[in-house]
């Protein structure tokens, strides 16, 4: 799968899930590239959450693919899965497999792709 064919994928699932991401440079990048729906959890308590996306559904954890992410990743999973969400957590997965580690980074990077060949 492309970065841009995930993206894609991203903007359809965000019209029904809530992204939830580190923070605002994440949010951020992500509202550049057309993805709504976008929620951060800085400054915030994790075990907040719940109240935060009270009234939502499914939940598409996004957040970075480096140790500090993957702790945060595990310890939102383990509150929402715990309190009935519907949990979307292949897009990181995705992430992983298309070489993004962290998420702030994805517009610099889909910009970069759209380069013409040669440009500096």
């Amino acid at each position: 799968m492309s970065l841009r064919e995930l993206l894609d994928e991203l903007r359809f699932a965000s019209k029904t899930a809530v992204v939830v991401v580190e923070g605002k440079r994440d949010k951020e990048a992500l509202r550049k590239l057309g993805i709504d729906n976008v929620i951060t959890i800085a400054g915030k308590r994790l075990t907040d959450l719940g109240d935060i996306l009270e009234g939502k559904t499914f939940v598409i954890p996004l957040f970075d693919l480096d140790a500090h992410g993957e702790r945060i990743h595990q310890k939102v999973v383990a509150i929402l899965s715990s309190q009935g969400y519907i949990l979307k957590s292949e897009y990181r997965d995705k992430l992983r497999q298309c070489g993004v580690i962290y998420v702030e980074d994805l517009y610099e990077k889909v910009r970069s792709l759209e380069k013409p060949a040669g440009a500096g």
